[in-house]
């Protein structure tokens, strides 16, 4: 039966878009009526220790931990990320897939469907755990037997969803990251527009890093998880008729584009520039946004409208 399973669903695989927030991808991989306009349009708010000011470390693992990037195999493919399961540190209570999955925020992460690897042969969902105030914690995982946040995370990343095996850096900025949610109650706020652009400009902020020290791999790595999180966006302004804001947010990932290819060739000083002159623009958007904002995806009742046609 599991074997049936992961052929039907990698078959399926190939149509979805590779974003984790993707309102498309969702649509493809939750079976018919599971995409509540609720989930999709209100999230747990974030809540850090120090607030929103943090190191680059800090926001290096903030984008990577909403990076279907970092993962690999068929999760990566889903356009899965760790904020799937986990929005801003909260078990995600309404994560639910056919077959893998025996109630609404559970999943079974010893599955071919992740990874052929770490097939078990077992049905065994588990429920979704919260990281909120991991950093306090001395066990982790449902059995309890990693005593090291690090060490758990990477065997996430690696052996639960086949990704490929995280650098130092990579696993520094998730742990750091982690270990800033607060162990608060989930407080939920709406998905705003407003919020998705105010990100793009604090991973712009952290994207001045590499470029000062001149590090092409990590500014081209970083600018491939920057563009997906425009990519979210993008998806949020559907409708055909909103080709203004469409062309601004695709000119937007164009222009990342660019700096890491100027990046690559050395062009320091033009990299540096065209960010900075990015994060402005981004800052300070033109009012096409705005002015599309009301007929876009942020809205419940657009988006209850856009849910009830056919598959695409």
């Amino acid at each position: 039966m599991r074997r049936l399973l992961f052929g039907v669903l990698v078959a399926v695989l190939p149509s979805l878009a590779a974003q984790a927030q993707s309102l498309v991808g969702a649509l493809e991989w939750l079976p018919p009526g599971s995409l509540s306009v609720e989930s999709l349009t209100r999230h747990p708010e974030e809540q850090l220790e120090g607030g929103e000011k943090q190191s680059f470390y800090v926001d290096l693992g903030r984008l990577a931990f909403r990076s279907p990037d970092v993962l690999g195999g068929t999760a990566r493919k889903a356009g899965l990320s760790c904020q799937a399961c986990h929005a801003n540190g909260f078990a995600t209570t309404a994560f639910f897939i056919p077959g893998l999955s025996n109630k609404p925020g559970s999943i079974d992460v010893s599955h071919a469907f992740w990874n052929l690897r770490g097939e078990d042969g077992i049905d065994n969902p588990l429920e979704i755990p919260s990281l909120r105030g991991v950093k306090t914690k001395d066990r982790f995982g449902q059995d309890r037997r990693t005593a090291s946040l690090r060490d758990f995370t990477r065997r996430v990343i690696v052996t639960e969803f086949a990704g490929a095996e995280p650098d130092a850096l990579l696993l520094d900025a998730l742990i750091a990251y982690q270990e800033k949610l607060q162990p608060a109650a989930a407080v939920y706020e709406p998905v705003s527009l407003r919020q998705d652009l105010a990100d793009l400009t604090r991973y712009l902020d952290a994207l001045r890093v590499p470029l000062a020290e001149e590090e092409s791999a990590l500014a081209e790595r970083m600018t491939v998880m920057i563009r997906s999180q425009i990519g979210f966006i993008h998806e949020r302004f559907a409708d055909d008729d909103l080709r203004g804001s469409r062309g601004l947010l695709e000119e937007w990932s164009r222009q990342l584009a660019q700096i890491a290819l100027q990046a690559e060739q050395g062009r320091w000083v033009q990299a540096r520039t065209a960010r900075a002159d990015l994060r402005q623009a981004i800052a300070k958007p033109p009012a096409v946004l705005a002015a599309d904002l009301p007929r876009s995806l942020y809205q419940p009742e657009h988006l209850k409208m856009w849910l009830s046609k056919p598959v695409r």
